[in-house]
């Protein structure tokens, strides 16, 4: 089977998470928290968690 000169994106990236597979452990729990620590923000500044009256108040 012949090998393509232009790999892909993808394929460069799953070479890569093969050879160091902690590598991909990080990434995943490095995704994770700055997905809940951008929930976690967004719903503390955003008064998304007020009273309704307050936010129905804000249109």
């Amino acid at each position: 089977m012949a090998r393509s000169k232009n790999k892909t994106i993808r394929a460069r990236y799953d070479a890569f998470l093969e050879e160091h597979p902690i590598a991909a452990d990080a990434l995943v729990c490095a995704s994770v928290a700055a997905a809940l620590t951008a929930i976690f923000l967004f719903v503390t500044f955003s008064g998304f968690g007020s009273s309704a009256e307050f936010i129905y108040n804000q249109f």
